[in-house]
């Protein structure tokens, strides 16, 4: 069978969410897929990290970029040679008027529940783009079965009809570790409790930052009352380039005082994560909305203990083996903050358990069970059309 699968957004830098997620499909269909041929439509030239052109794996590149999707690409699939057998788009935005049989990619329905965190142009097209791609789609692939519940719902799709392909996290580097360097690198000193993310709002941060100055007064109280030499109490590192509707996120930080407390690395390349991770107190996804949730099981995969919003598709992700914490009830997220501190500053047994339940965790979900869960899917359909 010929596939031929948008690659666009795997072909970027600084790739997060749906980007990553790309990259790794590709990388991955790429290396166990002998049997089938696949054409890889882009608007650039592939960047050095995609898989390396054979036979049976080919990129077609053109342009004009402006309106790729809407018109060029359905142009070339038209009038091009060696039309594929199936199309996959690996977003919600599928070609318009496509010849041939489609199965689009949908993340989550975000724009659906919080409007107001995009854009109001940007909610328009995912929502109008998103409707139309399932549509018309011969199946649909989707990232948890929380997502697919919801197409289900919203869209009055068959279940048969989505097919769900967990993410998960890349393997980490061997010999991580904490160096005084990198600390210095982005001005941070131990202990931290640490979110990674994208700012946007349905990541709940200014919610995890209230908690975090709650949790502040409480420890300072405490030290207080008890006279006794002052525990240094840790700071919030907030990680991750600015998406929209941020503004919040810095005018907390500067409402509650917290300017000496709270840290913004801003972007953090790949390699700079891990170590990020393997040296806090605690990772904190609070997230209101999440269609997976990749940075819960990074943590995991180098030994931090997660703290998780329950809302979501984020139980789903971290099973057992996180804190699980209530987005809306900012004493929960207190609690927790309070349980991983205190737990660090005397036996650890908490963050032993959580640490060991994570890896396991972890373990459940590989790229490369993603990219089997797509080609059985990619194959199964092209057979019945």
């Amino acid at each position: 069978m010929h596939f031929g699968i948008d690659g666009n957004e795997a072909n970027i830098k600084n790739r997060v969410g749906v980007g990553q997620f790309a990259l790794e499909v590709l990388k991955h269909l790429e290396k166990i897929d002998q049997k089938n041929s696949y054409t890889v439509y882009l608007s650039s030239p592939p960047l050095p990290d995609l898989p390396k052109p054979r036979p049976a794996w080919k990129y077609r590149v053109f342009g004009p970029t402006k309106f790729w999707t809407q018109w060029r690409l359905p142009l070339d699939l038209f009038l091009g040679q060696g039309r594929p057998d199936l199309f996959l788009s690996l977003t919600h935005y599928s070609p318009r008027f496509s010849p041939i049989p489609t199965v689009c990619s949908i993340m989550d329905l975000q724009y659906i529940h919080f409007p107001g965190s995009l854009a109001k142009k940007d909610a328009w097209q995912l929502s109008s783009w998103t409707a139309y791609s399932l549509k018309k789609a011969t199946h649909v692939i989707t990232i948890s079965h929380f997502t697919k519940k919801e197409i289900v719902d919203h869209y009055r799709l068959s279940p048969s009809k989505i097919t769900v392909a967990h993410l998960a996290a890349p393997t980490p580097p061997k010999n991580l570790s904490l160096s005084p360097k990198f600390l210095q690198k982005y001005h941070l000193s131990s202990p931290y409790f640490l979110y990674l993310g994208t700012l946007k709002p349905n990541k709940n941060i200014s919610f995890l930052i209230s908690a975090y100055h709650q949790f502040l007064k409480n420890q300072e109280t405490k030290q207080k009352s008890k006279q006794k030499t002052k525990t240094k109490l840790p700071t919030l590192v907030i990680a991750g380039k600015k998406g929209w509707l941020y503004q919040d996120i810095f005018q907390a930080v500067q409402k509650l005082g917290l300017t000496k407390n709270v840290i913004f690395t801003g972007y953090i390349p790949d390699e700079d994560r891990w170590p990020l991770y393997q040296g806090a107190l605690a990772f904190c996804i609070p997230s209101l909305y999440e269609g997976f949730g990749i940075p819960a099981l990074e943590a995991m995969a180098v030994n931090c203990p997660v703290i998780a919003a329950s809302s979501s598709s984020l139980p789903e992700v971290v099973g057992k083996a996180a804190l699980l914490i209530d987005p809306k009830n900012q004493k929960s997220l207190t609690q927790a903050l309070t349980k991983i501190f205190t737990d660090q500053a005397q036996d650890q047994t908490l963050r032993k358990t959580l640490i060991k339940a994570g890896q396991i965790q972890a373990k459940k979900f590989s790229w490369g069970k993603t990219a089997k869960t797509i080609l059985s899917s990619l194959e199964q359909t092209a057979q019945k059309r």
